[in-house]
């Protein structure tokens, strides 16, 4: 039943409560910024102002969503991005102090690494 996911994989958006909002499947190899951007601009157009997410690459995505057509966007709505709480320990402090949710005011708790926990949860299914 999941062997296409073999192939290709899918990339995902879940909320912090580890609901998949999205999911594209991924038709070449690797993590490729189109996947992000594209989720990005659906998400965007759904949710409104003052909305977080947190990524891996948060650091670096932030900065290639500014340049990207839906950089416009995410300035409108003052989207705030973060390096989720498990992979912000592995960047360099500066990195943490402007990424990390932990320093950013109203993430409360929030620790952006429900999309780990749900392919961690779902590898039994494998």
């Amino acid at each position: 039943m999941f062997s296409v996911f073999d192939k290709s994989g899918i990339f995902i958006a879940a909320c912090r409560h580890r609901f998949v909002l999205l999911a594209c499947d991924m038709v070449q190899s690797g993590e490729l910024v189109k996947y992000p951007l594209a989720l990005m601009n659906q998400l965007l157009s759904v949710f409104g102002v003052n909305g977080g997410c947190a990524y891996d690459i948060g650091c670096a995505f932030a900065k290639t969503l500014a340049n990207s057509s839906v950089g416009p966007l995410t300035q409108n709505l003052n989207l705030c991005m973060m390096v989720g709480t498990f992979h912000g320990h592995t960047h360099n402090r500066r990195c943490q102090l402007d990424w990390h949710p932990m320093f950013i005011e109203g993430t409360g708790m929030t620790k952006g690494e429900g999309c780990d926990h749900i392919f961690s949860s779902s590898n039994d299914l494998a």
